[in-house]
């Protein structure tokens, strides 16, 4: 599918706040190789798994709610997803609906900055060391699930 889901994680205290000078939209194909198949661990704690085929699985930081829906990468360099945050509250399980996006951009030297775009933050540098090859935290995300009758 042309325009893969993908989303990035909350962003980590940034090395640089602005933009790296002679910086371009970094092309939809690497973020998606930067991502599909792949868990984010967050450095809130929680964790995010974009599937090949767009599907987005997440597991917020306190492992008591989960985020169902999709992820996609635009043609300007944005990753985006669009998910139901699933948490029991008052006897009841209740839905919330968010949408984050963060931009990708690459240095001259090819290095891959990103910011999350929600709150206008800072750039930083895309560290591969938050991710893992596959889902990693399937196993959390069916317990959390089933737990909140999902």
């Amino acid at each position: 599918m042309a325009a893969c889901v993908l989303a990035a994680m909350p962003a980590a205290p940034a090395l640089a706040g602005g933009k790296p000078k002679g910086a371009k939209a970094t092309p939809p194909e690497v973020i998606l190789q930067l991502y599909a198949g792949k868990t984010s661990n967050w450095n809130s704690g929680g964790h995010a798994y974009w599937a090949p085929d767009g599907r987005f699985q997440g597991i917020n930081k306190t492992k008591d709610a989960v985020g169902i829906g999709k992820w996609y990468v635009t043609r300007k360099g944005k990753l985006c997803r669009e998910a139901n945050w699933h948490k029991a509250e008052g006897g009841a399980v209740k839905a919330y609906p968010h949408k984050s996006c963060w931009q990708f951009v690459t240095a001259p030297d090819g290095t891959v900055w990103e910011r999350y775009l929600d709150e206008d933050g800072d750039w930083y540098r895309h560290k591969q060391s938050k991710q893992v090859s596959g889902n990693s935290q399937q196993r959390l995300f069916r317990k959390i699930s089933r737990d909140l009758g999902l």
